[in-house]
C-alpha cells in the first residue's frame, strides 16, 4: 500500500471533507447527527465517498446503523479486511 495513513486517518479525512470541517476537531466520539448534523443525503454523500476512497461496498442498512466516527472506523476497517 502506497499511501502510509491509517484507515482511521483517511477516515476522519473524509468526514472533515464532506461536512468542511477541520480534522483536528473531529474524534472518533463525534456523533453524525448530534454533533455535525448530518442528513440522509449526508451520510449517503459520505458513503459513496468512503466507498471510493477505499474501494469498498458500504451496505446502506450498515451505513445507517454507524452513529459516530469511531463506529464507522470499525465497519471500514471489518470491510477492507475482507
Amino acid at each position: 500500500m502506497a499511501d502510509t495513513k491509517t484507515i482511521e486517518e483517511r477516515v476522519m479525512e473524509v468526514v472533515a471533507r464532506v461536512f468542511r470541517k477541520d480534522a483536528n476537531e473531529l474524534t472518533k466520539d463525534t456523533r453524525f447527527i448530534e454533533d455535525l448534523h448530518a442528513k440522509s443525503l449526508n451520510i449517503i454523500e459520505l458513503t459513496a465517498v468512503l466507498e471510493d476512497e477505499f474501494d469498498i461496498s458500504i451496505p446502506s442498512a450498515e451505513a445507517r446503523k454507524r452513529k459516530t466516527i469511531g463506529e464507522a472506523i470499525a465497519l471500514i476497517e471489518s470491510l477492507v479486511q475482507k
